[in-house]
């Protein structure tokens, strides 16, 4: 077999998010992408864990998802076609996604050397905690013989590989199971693969299976190791919040929808607002309300916080430098008559809408997924 992985080091900056909307994550790995294509900056490698989706590479048919697209609705899976190579597969909670995000070029062309690296890193992850993985011919990703540590086992994916190279950048790249649902993976065809299973740790070590904050330590390892990387500094994310706000309507709960100011995007949203030094989430959130509605009310949390890269395009920044932010989501339930005063600056107009209404007017995915964690908060 040729060389695994690289061995000259390489400059590269690693950011770790926990949760990630996958279209966020495209637009994510698009930003790095443009960012390392320009020589002497450092590589980018990201380590994150996705909401529940089914991606479709290029060589994907809809007949790889067995279920209805009503059906994945009501499970809240959603459905992404991509420009990685392979088949269709699975990302959700509980299963670690690394994207090395690396130019190539300058002596580093080599796809399968890049390829067999990301296995390497995965299978010394699955050894570190007692799971024998290994390549199968023909098979991207790491393979485990699970009836080793379980009765009637057979092969099993424990870790995918796709990966996409434009100008000798890539993207995308690895997903290894720690506790996945790993129903999920019964509703497509994985990876191509009809007569091969999916396991994670959870599935062959039980209880012994580590978290996914301890795995992800491990991979992570392992990333800086076979991809010889040297991490330089990188400014952390910033950080807000968003609180849905929301009344008791005439015949359902309606939510406060304001339309920002052109200079500020033009698009209509709840309230959300930037952490200042010292704040923590819940003192954010409720000054927030009151300052751009003239509101107060209950605060509740949402148990949804999610990162995102930061577009340029909506907030200037002193240097080509990209930058993330982390948004923990509250809900506000405010008195059905109290009156709503805009802070001109950032909002011109406002209107409250039912549970449909309001999602549908969101524009990006954490805002949508945030009423749909105030609707089934509200038992709707």
């Amino acid at each position: 077999m040729s060389e695994i992985g690289f061995t000259v080091p390489r400059p590269a900056q690693l950011r770790r998010f926990g949760r990630v909307f996958y279209p966020a994550g495209l637009r994510m790995q698009k930003a790095l992408a443009e960012y390392v294509n320009e020589e002497g900056r450092p590589d980018q490698l990201v380590i994150l864990e996705h909401d529940p989706v089914f991606t479709l590479g290029r060589n994907a048919t809809p007949a790889d998802i067995h279920m209805s697209d009503d059906f994945l609705k009501a499970q809240g899976v959603s459905v992404h076609r991509t420009d990685r190579g392979g088949e269709v597969t699975y990302h959700g909670p509980g299963q670690i996604v690394a994207y090395p995000i690396c130019n190539l070029r300058g002596g580093r062309e080599d796809v399968g050397r890049l390829v067999r690296g990301l296995e390497e890193v995965m299978i010394r992850t699955a050894k570190d905690f007692g799971v024998t993985a290994d390549r199968l011919k023909g098979a991207p990703g790491i393979w485990v013989e699970t009836a080793k540590y379980r009765k009637g086992g057979g092969v099993e994916k424990l870790g995918a590989i796709g990966l996409h190279l434009s100008r000798w950048i890539s993207t995308h790249g690895i997903a290894f199971n720690v506790r996945p649902n790993l129903d999920h993976f019964k509703w497509i065809t994985p990876c191509g693969f009809t007569d091969k299973g999916v396991c994670s740790l959870h599935s062959l070590l039980g209880d012994a299976a580590p978290s996914w904050q301890e795995a992800a330590d491990r991979l992570q390892m392992h990333l800086i190791d076979c991809l010889a990387l040297d991490l330089q500094p990188v400014r952390e994310p910033s950080r807000s919040v968003s609180a849905l706000t929301w009344r008791h309507g005439a015949s359902e709960p309606e939510i406060l929808m304001m339309l920002r100011v052109p200079e500020h995007g033009h698009w209509w949203q709840s309230v959300t607002g930037m952490m200042e030094p010292g704040e923590q989430p819940e003192q954010t959130a409720h000054r927030e309300v009151k300052e751009e509605t003239g509101l107060a009310g209950q605060l509740r949390p949402l148990d949804l916080a999610h990162s995102f890269w930061v577009d340029p395009a909506i907030v200037r920044f002193p240097d080509g430098e990209p930058r993330f932010n982390t948004e923990t989501c509250f809900s506000m339930e405010v008195a059905a008559d109290a009156p709503v005063n805009l802070e001109p600056s950032e909002h011109s107009e406002f209107l409250w809408c039912g549970l449909d209404e309001a999602q549908e007017r969101m524009k990006w995915e954490g805002s949508k997924a945030a009423v749909a964690l105030l609707r089934r908060q509200l038992g709707r």
